[in-house]
């Protein structure tokens, strides 16, 4: 019997602290501020954990990496947690698992961010961070960040908007918001 990966022992500790914590995939991305499913990466393998990343996650169970890996340390008890992670606890046992609301349909995306643009027709310009607000909840929770929006903007959608050359500076890290105009409302696939 070979002995298991890091990552391996990263994924079997990972599993068993949302299991004991009743937490899903769904809010340790959230709970990372992740535009990505971190642990889905890690699990197929498309991403192995930073030592950094390690770490975050092994925060969010207010503990840190060597005692995450470590099978003889007992999890804390919830109210050891940090805040964010009870919250998190307390909205998964109000509103039971996820539901299964699979990825979003790349045609969809694009009529619901085109129809979101609609709102912006008498606007000079405007953010992707704007149209992303404007989307409904259900898209914005699939999505998670105005990123996939700037995605649209650049390929699917490019000839709908262009950058008016203007940027808004972040308050924290992070590259410059561009600002867009709107150029069309229709949609050629």
């Amino acid at each position: 019997m070979s002995p298991k990966s890091v990552i391996e022992e990263f994924v079997i500790a990972l599993e068993y602290y949302m299991d004991f914590y009743g937490l899903y995939e769904l809010d340790i991305k959230k709970l990372l501020h992740a535009t990505t499913n971190i642990v889905e990466n890690i699990k197929e393998g498309k991403n192995g954990p930073t030592i950094t990343k390690a770490e975050s996650i092994s925060q969010i169970f207010g503990i840190r990496y060597y005692q995450f890996v470590n099978p003889d340390f007992f999890p804390l008890d919830k109210a050891q947690l940090p805040q964010a992670t009870i919250t998190a606890i307390n909205e998964r046992t109000e509103s039971g698992p996820p539901e299964s609301k699979g990825k979003y349909n790349k045609l969809e995306l694009n009529k619901a961010v085109l129809d979101a643009l609609k709102k912006f027709k008498r606007k000079k310009e405007f953010l992707a961070k704007d149209v992303f607000d404007a989307l409904s909840d259900d898209l914005k929770e699939k999505l998670i960040s105005p990123t996939r929006v700037t995605g649209l903007f650049s390929n699917e959608l490019k000839r709908n908007v262009e950058k008016t050359g203007n940027t808004l500076e972040r308050s924290g890290p992070g590259r410059k918001q561009e600002y867009y105009k709107l150029i069309s409302l229709e949609f050629k696939e």
